[in-house]
């Protein structure tokens, strides 16, 4: 979204875009757990010859978090936080900061557990399940890994029910600030009875 003010002499342009807030440089061992808002609105100053045909996705708007620390703090937006075309000049950010608050995570190794599809009697039908990596490594909040014994795959449901069946399968997280430290596929090898 855009708004424009005329300021004296024709040829000078103020403009207003709201564009949205990248985070970034999260520091190794930290997550954020609160959720500011990702968008700003920013007010830019220039030439109507280059204001005039500027779009939304030419600017853009980040904050680096790699010098923060664990708690809660405030992080200032500036003009350096903004990156715009040459021959424009940031006027103003609103909000002019954000709150981030930062928690220490830990990582863990947590068994990956298949989800199989199908009805019963297919799998009633399936001999072994094997996983390759059989574990994953986990990177959480501490009080979050009280609810992660395992992670999930994907639900598989296999489309034969003979043989051997080997699927690549994406690992699920529902805890909020968990990630897998890696790549999330595993490789499920699925095995029928004769």
């Amino acid at each position: 979204m855009a708004a424009w003010w005329f300021v004296a002499g024709e040829s000078k342009v103020l403009v207003s875009f709201t564009i949205p807030l990248e985070i970034r440089d999260v520091p190794k061992g930290l997550t954020m757990t609160n959720k500011p808002g990702r968008q700003v609105e920013v007010r830019l100053s220039g030439p109507s010859s280059l204001l005039s045909g500027l779009r939304p996705s030419e600017i853009s708007a980040a904050v680096d978090l790699s010098a923060a620390h664990a708690g809660r703090q405030s992080v200032t937006l500036d003009d350096r936080s903004v990156k715009v075309p040459t021959g424009i000049k940031v006027q103003r950010i609103f909000p002019s900061s954000i709150e981030v608050v930062l928690d220490r995570t830990e990582r863990r190794v947590v068994p990956v557990v298949p989800r199989i599809g199908g009805g019963y009697a297919l799998r009633k039908r399936i001999a072994r399940v094997e996983v390759d990596p059989p574990t994953l490594e986990v990177e959480a909040l501490p009080e979050e890994f009280s609810r992660i014994p395992s992670v999930p795959t994907e639900e598989i449901t296999p489309n034969v029910e003979v043989g051997t069946l080997a699927v690549t399968a994406r690992v699920e997280l529902r805890e909020p600030h968990a990630k897998i430290v890696g790549s999330p596929n595993v490789r499920v090898k699925i095995q029928f009875r004769n």
